[in-house]
């Protein structure tokens, strides 16, 4: 009885109507700033992990990549992109085995896909995944293929069967037709499109183009509701890059590389050079070990080297000719000025020689039967100041500037000694790339002028309009148009029956150039084993179209000779040029 008072007076205080409505407005005041605190916190602080995404699905919509040419245009493809749909399927899409089987026999019948994955993605409604939060979900994508094929992606949209259970989502795949061809310029992009060499890596900006977009509210499957679109952007394709290169000829410069290296006694390495001498294109680049392209990740960093632009070496006998054009530049020789090759000690050091006996000879005689001594004899009328001057007006010890990783420098005096001196007029004591000794020959060549290196002729928006041309360009004039004249006619007795490269001869052309030999230099000293042979030079010589460099690497003996591992190569290259390029013949004599 003492406990039912007081029960009975908070009941009656209870029932009041003021106090009951109290009591709802507090409850319901606590729940609204229990929902505003955790509003604020959301809205201020929020915690990334318990973030819930809103139902929106945003589609990227991919662009084309650029694609790499030779000079011909998109009649000859070095890299090409091509779009692809991926298609995938949702077998909780598809209610009823009637459904089920319509879908089957629409995508079985396309022929675009396998059979089997079709069936098993359709019937796999139980299985089951483990999602980020740790739940069981059942799976609900499962690609059956990609197909490039138009009417196969519009059939998936059209198809009432398939166009509830199937996906398709566009994506963009790069091919590389020419194979292992011209590997080590046009490079490599891998599957997400990250441009991984050549000059798929640096020219990226200008093959990439940029992705679009569509942004939908999501249905229950996760599918972008199309009238309710949230906001888009088209693709923009990436442009086109149109490379100096002819195909046809690059082609014929890897298959003379490959039979080079197929010798008895083969080089360990090779590589060659054709440029247009009169407007420095690059017509032609090639080296060995190269590699397949489509097989880029598998390679090895040997067989992903241009040696092209990246191995710097000391080019030997090849230097010869600029001791000779720097001379003659400096009114200290003429071609008939004779010089003391007898024996004796040059700058203390004894030099052997092919002098065929005679103690003096004249500078054409030096080039023709290479003389050591009587480049030694150049280099110390020069001086060590006047032939830096000149290698360095040629173009050496400096980048080309090629838009490609990897290019050397080299350098263009050792220790600064009157010893180093003389060993530089040989092409000793020095190192130089292959591009920088090419460019340099087509100076002497086109009447002296400089050319800058050209591999990209032109950049074409993807309805082929051309946006950027590279014209030819003139970075320097090393020597007279008279200098280079009177040098180039020396370099055609180099190539005669007489000379030292008699194996460069081009049947029904002249040709110009030089030998080179020298020793390879292995961990500080030269090896008395491995050899680099060169051959570079130019044709027709009456009016020079081509330089073309040769050079192979290790070459075992007897081969060691850049006369005899070089020269034929070149010779090869040539006559494939002349053919190829429709140039007309200037020495019926030499006519096969």
């Amino acid at each position: 009885m003492g406990m039912s008072r007081p029960l009975d007076a908070c009941g009656r205080y209870l029932a009041r109507p003021g106090v009951r409505f109290a009591i709802v407005a507090l409850a319901l005041a606590l729940a609204f700033a229990v929902v505003t605190r955790k509003l604020v916190q959301v809205q201020l602080h929020p915690d990334p992990d318990r973030i819930v995404v809103p139902g929106v699905v945003t589609n990227v919509l991919a662009a084309t990549r650029g694609g790499l040419y030779d000079r011909h245009g998109r009649r000859h493809p070095l890299a090409e992109s091509f779009p692809l749909w991926k298609v995938a399927i949702d077998p909780l899409a598809v209610s009823g085995e009637d459904a089920r089987l319509a879908a089957y026999r629409a995508l079985a019948g396309c022929g675009a896909f396998d059979r089997a994955k079709v069936y098993e993605a359709l019937v796999s409604t139980n299985e089951t995944f483990i999602g980020r939060d740790g739940r069981v979900r059942v799976k609900r994508y499962f690609p059956i293929g990609e197909t490039a094929d138009r009417a196969v992606a519009d059939l998936l949209s059209t198809n009432s069967a398939l166009s509830r259970c199937a996906t398709k989502e566009r994506i963009i795949r790069r091919s590389y037709p020419q194979g292992s061809a011209l590997c080590h310029v046009v490079g490599f992009v891998n599957s997400l499109e990250e441009p991984l060499a050549g000059l798929e890596r640096t020219c990226d900006r200008i093959l990439r183009g940029t992705p679009g977009y569509v942004a939908a509210d999501a249905s229950a499957t996760r599918r972008a509701i199309a009238s309710r679109r949230r906001g888009s952007r088209e693709p923009v394709d990436g442009n086109d890059v149109i490379l100096s290169i002819d195909l046809d000829l690059q082609l014929a410069v890897e298959e003379a590389l490959d039979e080079a290296m197929t010798n008895a006694l083969p080089p360990r390495a090779a590589w060659a050079v054709v440029q247009d001498c009169r407007t420095g294109e690059i017509l032609a680049m090639a080296s060995r070990p190269n590699f397949e392209v489509a097989a880029f990740g598998s390679s090895t960093p040997d067989e992903q080297s241009n040696r092209a632009i990246s191995t710097v070496y000391e080019p030997g006998s090849v230097m010869k000719t600029f001791a000779a054009a720097a001379a003659i530049d400096e009114g200290l020789v003429t071609p008939d000025t004779l010089l003391d090759v007898s024996p004796g000690l040059y700058c203390g050091r004894p030099l052997r020689d092919h002098t065929h006996g005679q103690s003096e000879l004249t500078v054409a005689q030096m080039l023709a039967w290479s003389s050591n001594r009587g480049a030694s004899r150049l280099g110390m009328m020069l001086g060590k100041s006047r032939q830096q001057a000149h290698l360095k007006a040629f173009g050496f010890g400096r980048r080309t500037g090629l838009p490609l990783l990897g290019e050397s420098a080299g350098q263009t005096i050792g220790d600064g000694s009157e010893l180093n001196n003389i060993r530089t007029s040989m092409g000793q004591g020095m190192t130089a790339t292959a591009i920088q000794l090419a460019t340099a020959y087509s100076a002497i060549a086109n009447g002296g002028l400089l050319m800058e290196p050209i591999l990209v002729k032109a950049v074409a928006a993807p309805d082929g309009t051309v946006l950027t041309n590279f014209e030819p360009r003139v970075v320097g004039r090393p020597c007279s148009e008279r200098t280079a004249r009177q040098v180039a006619e020396m370099l055609r007795a180099v190539v005669s029956r007489e000379g030292t490269a008699r194996r460069a001869r081009v049947p029904g052309y002249t040709a110009a150039g030089k030998t080179g030999t020298a020793q390879m230099v292995e961990n500080g000293h030269y090896s008395t084993t491995d050899y680099r042979g060169s051959f570079v030079g130019f044709f027709p010589a009456t009016d020079p179209r081509l330089t073309i460099l040769v050079t192979c690497e290790a070459t075992p003996k007897p081969r060691t000779d850049g006369g005899v591992c070089a020269a034929p190569v070149f010779s090869r290259i040539a006559s494939d040029a002349a053919r190829i390029l429709q140039i007309p013949p200037d020495d019926p004599d030499e006519a096969p």
